[in-house]
C-alpha cells in the first residue's frame, strides 16, 4: 500500500517538473516568433472587442444587483404601493435585459469567436512545430480554417464540450455550499477542461470529432490527467486575476476605464493563445506518451516471445539428447 502511494506521488512530482517545461516550450514557442504574436494579435480583434464591451456591462450590471441586494429596503411599497423608480423595478426593467444580453453575447458571438480563434491559432502553432517555419499568411491561414472540413470538426465539438457543462451546473451550485466539496469540484473541472480542450485540438489536427474527439483526448490524456488539470488551472486563474482587480476597482465607472478593461482583455486573448498553444503541446506529448508505451509493451512481449521459443528449444534440444542416449 505504501509502495503505491510513493508511486503515486513520485508520478505527481513528475508530472508537476513535465508541466512547468510545457509552459515553458509554449512560452518560448510564442515569444521567439514575432510574426506568430502578429498574427494572433491581429486574429484576436473582434474577439477582444466583444469581451470589452460585454465586460462593461457585466460591471455594470453586477454593481446594480449589488446596490439592490446591498440598498436600504424601500417600505414605501406597503403604504404608497409600488413605485415606477423603485428598486425591484429597476431591476426588472433595466439589470435583467442586460444579464439576458450578456448570456446570449458569451452563449452565441463568443463562443464562435473564440473558436475561430482557437482554429486560427492551433493551426498556425501546429505549422511552427512541425515545419519549424513562420506562419503562413494571415489571407491563407484564414481561408484554410473557414472551409467546411476544418472549420465544421471543431465547431461539433465545442457543442459537445458547451453541453456537458451545464449539465454539471447544479451540482457545481451545491458544491458551493461547502469549500471543501467546492475544491474539489474545481479540481474536477480543470481535469473535464483538459480533455474538452485537448478534444477541441484533436478536432482540429485529426480526422475525429464530437464524442469521439473528446474520447480520444480522454484516452490520449489517461495516466496524464493531473498535469493537463494543472495546465488549465494556471489559465483559469490568469483569466480570474486579470478581470477580478477591474470589477472590484469600479474601472467601467472611471475616466480611463474602459481603456484599463480594454489592456486586460487583450491580456486574456494572450492567455487563450498561450492556453491553445500549451494545449496543443500537451496533445503532442501525450500522443508520444502512448506510442512510446504501446512500442514499449510490444517490444516486451517480443522479447516474452523470444525467451519462451528459446527455452523450448533447449528443452527439445535436451529431450533429444536424453532419447539418444
Amino acid at each position: 500500500m505504501e509502495g503505491a502511494e510513493m508511486d503515486g506521488e513520485r508520478c505527481f512530482r513528475r508530472q508537476e517538473l513535465e508541466f512547468l517545461d510545457t509552459l515553458k516550450a509554449a512560452l518560448q514557442l510564442y515569444l521567439h516568433n514575432f510574426n506568430f504574436i502578429i498574427f494572433t494579435l491581429l486574429t484576436s480583434v473582434p474577439l477582444i472587442t466583444l469581451l470589452v464591451y460585454s465586460e462593461i456591462i457585466v460591471h455594470r450590471t453586477l454593481y446594480e444587483v449589488s446596490e439592490f441586494l446591498c440598498g436600504t429596503p424601500d417600505y414605501s411599497y406597503f403604504f404608497d404601493g409600488p413605485r415606477s423608480d423603485s428598486y425591484a423595478t429597476r431591476l426588472t426593467r433595466e439589470t435583467l435585459p442586460k444579464i439576458i444580453r450578456v448570456f446570449l453575447l458569451y452563449l452565441v458571438p463568443y463562443h464562435l469567436l473564440d473558436l475561430f480563434s482557437l482554429v486560427l491559432t492551433v493551426d498556425a502553432a501546429s505549422d511552427l512545430i512541425v515545419a519549424e517555419k513562420e506562419p503562413a499568411s494571415l489571407k491563407h491561414v484564414t481561408l484554410k480554417a473557414l472551409k467546411k472540413t476544418r472549420f465544421r470538426g471543431p465547431f461539433i465539438t465545442s457543442l459537445v464540450s458547451f453541453s456537458r457543462p451545464i449539465g454539471y451546473f447544479g451540482e457545481a451550485l451545491l458544491g458551493l455550499v461547502h469549500g471543501v466539496a467546492f475544491c474539489a469540484l474545481l479540481k474536477k473541472y480543470m481535469d473535464w477542461s483538459a480533455e474538452w480542450n485537448m478534444g477541441l485540438v484533436v478536432s482540429i489536427l485529426e480526422d475525429s470529432y464530437g464524442s469521439e474527439a473528446i474520447d480520444v483526448a480522454a484516452y490520449l490524456s489517461k495516466g496524464n490527467s493531473k498535469k493537463g488539470a494543472l495546465l488549465m488551472l494556471v489559465f483559469f486563474l490568469w483569466g480570474l486575476c486579470l478581470r477580478l482587480p477591474c470589477l472590484f476597482g469600479k474601472c467601467s465607472e472611471r475616466n480611463g476605464g474602459v481603456l484599463v478593461i480594454s489592456v486586460g482583455m487583450c491580456l486574456v486573448c494572450v492567455g487563450n493563445v498561450l492556453k491553445w498553444t500549451t494545449c496543443l503541446l500537451y496533445f503532442n506529448e501525450c500522443k508520444k506518451r502512448v506510442v512510446e508505451k504501446k512500442f514499449d509493451e510490444e517490444e516486451g512481449k517480443g522479447v516474452a516471445r523470444a525467451i519462451v521459443q528459446e527455452n523450448m528449444r533447449v528443452m527439445q534440444s535436451e529431450a533429444e539428447a536424453v532419447g539418444s542416449a
